[in-house]
């Protein structure tokens, strides 16, 4: 009787091990990889090109960033009053007040990932932008 219990239990460890290799494994992939799956888009391009995130009203740039980024209003009469950094998660993380059409701002202390942007132009308009910082 005893014989039987030891090889259930056995059994028992060898599945719970099997799966929690099986959960490792699916962490790590889903941490390397990113859960938007848009790591082959960034394979396909070069780290040296800068883009711009332009929405037709504002540019950002560079992007990805690494200390400072750019923004810029299209319309020289448009003025940029506020721009607030939130994680992907949501949770705001910068806010800075800028009233100008062309200001730069020093990231620095940001964390390396993705993070929305939102800013606030003159006529009050809202938009929201997505930037990269390395």
């Amino acid at each position: 009787m005893k014989r039987i219990m030891i090889s259930f239990v056995s059994n028992n460890c060898d599945k719970y091990t099997l799966m929690k290799k099986f959960l490792l494994l699916s962490f790590f992939l889903v941490t390397f990889f990113g859960f938007s799956g848009n790591f082959s888009a960034q394979t396909r391009e070069p780290a040296s090109i800068a883009q711009k995130s332009d929405d037709g009203v504002l540019m950002a740039y560079p992007n990805p960033a690494k200390d400072v980024i750019v923004f810029k209003t299209k319309d020289a009469l448009l003025k940029v009053k506020n721009v607030t950094f939130y994680s992907i998660l949501g949770n705001q993380v910068a806010s800075y007040s800028i009233n100008a059409n062309k200001a730069e701002i020093n990231i620095d202390r940001l964390k390396p990932g993705k993070y929305l942007i939102r800013y606030i132009l003159s006529d009050n308009t809202q938009k929201v932008t997505q930037i990269v910082k390395q």
